[in-house]
């Protein structure tokens, strides 16, 4: 179990650095604000979720579990959203942003200034806001797909005989 709670941990932090690329692109590509834009965005969520809410319901027959795994993993995928942000404005440097690269340590007086203000913010306040909204739905979610999962299941078992 722990080894497995693991893997959908390290899917979660690799999700959320992915999904802000992921994010780039679609908005590249369909630009911001339409329908399909809206369903792409948010949609994207469910990838890693649901072949994680099957496996766990599978394994172990629990309602409960999968919608504890889907929190984690939501949990997880917001905080490395965000503190990958933190990671591009400081190392890869962000064209609007420029006055976060690490490189104007020295040189910008207003240097640390800016990053407390981005820290607290932007990516604290990102995190909390989201992060409370992950663990809830993905618990919500979690315990809505596996209910339907072990019920279609059981269903379909009595059916075979």
């Amino acid at each position: 179990m722990k080894k497995r709670w693991f893997i959908y941990g390290v899917i979660g932090i690799v999700f959320g650095v992915l999904d802000f690329y992921f994010h780039s692109f679609i908005s590249d590509v369909l630009g911001q604000g339409g329908t399909v834009w809206r369903i792409f965005t948010y949609g994207v969520w469910l990838v890693p979720l649901i072949p994680i809410i099957l496996i766990e319901s599978q394994v172990s027959k629990s309602k409960i579990a999968p919608s504890l795994v889907c929190s984690l993993t939501w949990l997880l995928s917001i905080v490395s959203y965000y503190l990958f942000m933190g990671i591009r404005f400081a190392f890869i440097g962000v064209e609007t942003r420029a006055e976060l690269h690490i490189s104007n340590l020295g040189e910008d007086p207003y240097f640390l200034g800016n990053w407390n203000s981005v820290l607290f913010y932007d990516i604290a306040g990102g995190i909390i806001e989201w992060g409370g909204f992950a663990v809830l739905s993905g618990f919500v979610m979690g315990y809505v797909i596996s209910f339907n999962y072990l019920y279609l299941n059981k269903l379909l078992g009595r059916w075979r005989y």
